[in-house]
């Protein structure tokens, strides 16, 4: 029955639910009704779709952890090729185009530098010389002064010889030591100079020619081995003396300038000799 309300009471008067049967309850093995009065989930039965979510999850983070790892790989291998290829560049040096280096067409050339020549035009030769070589004559030979202008007279009879060594200077004879020989001409063969064997000299000489000068012209202008050199007034001959010669008897190498200043009717004559030391070096 329901409970009568007083005068006062504003609730509607409804009458009272009748309780449920005796023994009637849920459904046997179903579970308890759902928010919306379904039916809700069984009893002791897991949620086996929020555990294939989580191994989904886990797999999809393993797959990208090994795609960065990837990536991290084929990065360290991109920088130790680049690496690679900077210090193969800086061991080759750097490369310059043809292009760069080319001259523009009509553009003048710049010579090499060479080594410079000294003065006269000829360059010293500094390569060893062979033993017993006489050295080599150039600007930078210094040459000493031996004697000056030294008088020797030559006579002979017809088709005889005298001798000269210029080494003191001094007329012999003999060959011995002698340096020129002195031949005197018969009927209207003039008389004649010959130089002696290790002996060099021109005749393409001058008065007052410096050592060096006659050095230059007997390296272009040598007289030939067995030539005659006619004797006339104003002859003049550059010489250098017997080289081994000089060595063997412990002589000084010399240069000399010898001019004829006379011949006489009786066949004779006379020779000026200016002489200089030339150094061993």
């Amino acid at each position: 029955m329901s409970e009568p309300r007083g005068p006062s009471d504003p609730r509607p008067n409804f009458p009272a639910a009748d309780p449920p049967p005796a023994g009637a309850g849920a459904p046997s093995g179903s579970g308890a009704p759902g928010p919306s009065g379904g039916p809700g989930r069984p009893v002791g039965v897991p949620r086996s779709g929020g555990r294939g979510l989580v191994v989904l999850a886990l797999g999809v983070a393993g797959l990208a952890l090994l795609l960065a790892l990837g990536s991290a790989i084929f990065a360290w291998r991109a920088i130790d090729q680049a690496q690679d290829a900077k210090d193969i560049a800086l061991r080759s040096g750097p490369v310059v185009s043809a292009s760069a280096t080319s001259e523009p067409d009509g553009a003048a050339q710049t010579p090499t530098s060479s080594a410079p020549t000294e003065a006269g035009g000829t360059t010293p030769d500094d390569t060893p010389r062979s033993p017993g070589a006489a050295p080599e004559l150039n600007e930078r030979t210094v040459y000493r002064s031996r004697y000056q202008k030294e008088p020797l007279v030559l006579k002979a009879s017809c088709s005889y010889s005298m001798y000269a060594d210029l080494d003191e200077p001094r007329t012999r004879n003999d060959a011995t030591g002698a340096d020129i020989r002195f031949t005197r001409g018969c009927g209207n063969e003039p008389s004649t100079l010959r130089l002696e064997d290790g002996v060099e000299g021109t005749d393409a000489a001058a008065a007052g020619m410096t050592p060096q000068e006659c050095a230059d012209k007997i390296r272009t202008a040598l007289i030939g081995e067995g030539q005659r050199i006619p004797v006339r007034k104003g002859t003049t001959i550059c010489v250098t003396t017997d080289y081994a010669y000089a060595k063997a008897h412990g002589d000084p190498w010399r240069m000399t300038l010898i001019e004829v200043v006379g011949v006489g009717n009786d066949g004779s004559t006379t020779l000026q000799v200016t002489g200089w030391d030339i150094p061993d070096a």
